[in-house]
């Protein structure tokens, strides 16, 4: 009869398709016998089951390429002091230097004398994931190593502490994977700097998978930067959580300028009041790439402040996706969020897909998200033509401008001027 609700059979759910999870095999590879932590997150991956388009967070970003190779864990490389000289940011003296070849931390290659910080190497479970997927397992389950960093309270870093990764690849399959799991312990009123490097031992493919959390405990206060500079052949997934404490801060840069494919996820709980959190982002995808940067930030508290820039240019047939949210919870009143996304098309084939979000469960907040997608301005290109600038000197001076408000914002000279090197190279092209 018209009107009488339709009676629908409900179907469970699809056990997961292990053959087409090109990481199926690797928990039973690892050589260390595995804990209940790795072995919990081995079977929620599995319950996950490998991603797909179908997936709304995957939508825009294919993993095509992910299962056309299998992959191992293969022990570490051999890396001279000198090849690790060539490869570091800082000379020998400049920051305290933790090298992770492989996923193997590296003590030989380390500069941990008079070092500030306790290192503790872990084997039980760290502080459970704000905003959990399929690759935050993989890298949970599989990493060798989980390396605990802890700074005392009211303790101040003089030196930047460098976490320099170094990942090797092979030609052929199975493909190298290396995953690195840090944990910093910041106590409260104390205050570091620091740096995470990722760069690639030789021009083949690998897989890397990294995994940063940090507790910022009452009043202390965290400068972190990431340089995701790996080879174009490579791919790059990563994840990056921060639980602040009442009044703690965190500045958080990531320039992501390299690999094939890249994803990385950066999650902050504001759980103290008065907590504040600035996250910002450099992406430049060209010639085929696929960068995807996602950020999730939940403010739980009275009177906590977040700001959000994130800054594309794409290249190249290149692709680029960001997705933000923002959340507020019933009690975070007093809240101020801001995040914008602001996108650069270097060419007609250039492509990004942006989502910037807002939930809102708080009265007396002030909070506002935004995302611009353009290119090339032709009147600023005539402007500075017509005062005799060159049309490759004007198209640098806007590339750099368009970046400069997030390079000029690092306090690390050495960092800033990395940053800078690496964007030049990797638009040589557009700017000849």
């Amino acid at each position: 009869m018209a009107g009488l609700p339709t009676r629908v059979k409900r179907e469970l759910p699809e056990k997961p398709d292990v053959s087409k999870n090109p990481f199926s095999q690797l928990f039973e590879q690892k050589t260390t016998a595995p804990s209940h932590h790795k072995e919990a997150h081995w079977q929620a991956l599995l319950k996950l089951g490998f991603p797909h388009a179908k997936h709304e967070d995957w939508r825009y970003t294919s993993l095509n390429r992910l299962l056309d190779h299998t992959f191992t864990l293969e022990k570490k490389s051999t890396v001279t002091p000198e090849k690790c000289g060539d490869l570091a940011l800082f000379m020998v003296g400049q920051s305290h230097k933790l090298v992770f070849i492989d996923g193997h931390f590296i003590a030989s290659l380390s500069e941990i004398d008079e070092i500030p910080y306790e290192l503790l190497k872990r084997k039980q479970a760290v502080p459970a994931p704000v905003k959990p997927e399929f690759f935050l397992h993989l890298t949970e389950s599989l990493s060798v190593e989980n390396l605990v960093i802890r700074l005392a309270a009211g303790q101040k870093s003089k030196k930047p502490l460098y976490l320099l990764h170094i990942s090797s690849g092979q030609e052929t399959s199975p493909l190298k994977m290396a995953h690195y799991r840090h944990h910093l312990l910041l106590e409260p009123g104390s205050e570091a700097e620091v740096v995470e490097h990722f760069v690639s031992l030789n021009t083949q493919r690998h897989f890397t998978g990294a995994r940063l959390t940090a507790s910022i405990g009452e009043e202390a206060r965290l400068h972190h930067y990431k340089l995701a500079f790996e080879n174009n052949q490579s791919d790059h997934f990563a994840h990056n959580d921060f639980v602040l404490a009442s009044r703690a801060s965190v500045h958080s840069a990531h320039f992501l300028l390299g690999a094939a494919l890249t994803r990385h996820h950066t999650s902050v709980q504001l759980n103290g009041e008065g907590a504040s959190a600035s996250i910002n982002s450099l992406l430049l995808p060209k010639e085929m790439e696929l960068f995807d940067s996602r950020t999730h930030v939940e403010h739980n508290q009275i009177g906590c402040q977040s700001r959000q820039l994130h800054k594309t240019m794409v290249s190249k047939q290149g692709t680029a996706v960001f997705n933000g949210m923002i959340k507020v919870a019933p009690k975070a009143i007093q809240t101020d969020a801001h995040m914008i996304n602001n996108n650069l098309l270097l060419n007609a084939s250039a492509q990004v897909n942006t989502k910037p979000q807002l939930e809102i469960d708080a009265d007396d907040v002030k909070c506002s998200h935004g995302a611009t997608v353009g290119c090339i301005d032709n009147q600023q290109m005539f402007y500075l033509q017509s005062r005799g600038i060159t049309h490759s000197q004007a198209r640098k001076m806007i590339l750099f401008a368009f970046a400069s408000e997030l390079t000029e914002g690092i306090k690390l000279d050495l960092v800033r001027e990395s940053v800078l090197s690496r964007f030049s190279e990797r638009l040589s092209e557009e700017l000849s």
